[in-house]
């Protein structure tokens, strides 16, 4: 998290101190995430960013979802990622998704001013700024520049595993399959088998499973008329979990694994299994990996 009076990681203890309480002086917007979440990781940077460009108009307030799920279900998060604003202990306004950052200025702009202009200090071009740099290009939809930054700065340091995860990601995202399958061969052996590593190999077998140009809502819209139908809820799973919505997916996984376990050869269990490792050691695997065996015994 970048160090910043201006940004706050919440939890049970802090929550109404910072947001309820600290609206009364200054706005505070919340931004609830979860680390399976991609669209989550891409909007991160960008607030982050404007907080400390901001200079003190408003407060960042970060919530892990995961760690503290409480706050977020007395609050209704249904969908990651959610920013809430807050002034004077009231919310004012909200959006989801990981906008680019243009519309999260506006967004600002329109509560709580314009940023306030500091002098910064230059900062040498280090890897790591690359890396954050490129995330925010591609947030904005700038896939091409955040692409072509993150290879040279893999050039400059071929087996860095951050550069390695985030290129990996943004190739997904793009269709271009065997070079993010490259970028997770690249990975030191202790990076590849850790949790980022696993996330980016489930993400990856995930995405070769998916033969749909529909989004998950013309999915949803289409399963609504052929609710039987395992192909589409298959897509659909796939969709939703590639959309940053993992548990929808793993449900609609689910639901096939009990309705239909022999579908295209047992590949609902086996991309269960896959959302397993994307989501490393969050609590919904044990809840799932126990709803499997059932379904399946």
């Amino acid at each position: 998290m970048t160090d910043s009076p201006f940004i706050v990681q919440l939890d049970d203890q802090n929550f109404m101190e910072v947001v309820v309480e600290g609206s009364d002086n200054t706005p505070v917007l919340v931004d609830f995430w979860a680390d399976w979440c991609a669209p989550c990781k891409n909007l991160m940077p960008i607030l982050e960013k404007l907080a400390v460009e901001f200079n003190g108009a408003f407060i960042l307030a970060k919530l892990d979802t995961e760690a503290h799920p409480g706050i977020a279900q007395q609050l209704g998060i249904k969908s990651l990622p959610t920013v809430k604003l807050f002034k004077d202990r009231q919310l004012v306004n909200e959006f989801m998704g990981a906008l680019p950052e243009s519309e999260v200025r506006t967004f600002l702009e329109t509560h709580v001013g314009p940023a306030l202009v500091t002098e910064e200090p230059e900062e040498e071009d280090t890897g790591d700024k690359r890396i954050s740099t490129a995330m925010a290009l591609f947030s904005e939809g700038r896939t091409d520049e955040a692409r072509e930054m993150l290879q040279a700065a893999q050039a400059d340091d071929p087996t860095n595993p951050e550069i390695l995860l985030s290129l990996g990601q943004i190739c997904i995202s793009s269709g271009d399959l065997d070079t993010a399958e490259s970028c997770l061969k690249a990975l030191p052996e202790t990076d590849r088998d850790g949790p980022q590593g696993m996330r980016l190999a489930g993400t990856l077998e995930l995405a070769r499973e998916s033969d749909s140009n529909d989004s998950p809502q013309e999915l949803q819209a289409k399963l609504d008329k052929e609710p039987a139908s395992s192909e589409i809820r298959y897509k659909l799973a796939i969709a939703e979990a590639l959309a940053g919505n993992v548990q929808t997916g793993m449900d609609h996984l689910l639901k096939l694994v009990q309705t239909d376990a022999g579908y295209n050869d047992g590949a609902p269990r086996e991309k269960l299994l896959a959302l397993f490792n994307v989501l490393g050691d969050d609590p919904l695997v044990g809840q799932y990996r126990r709803k499997l065996f059932a379904a399946l015994h």
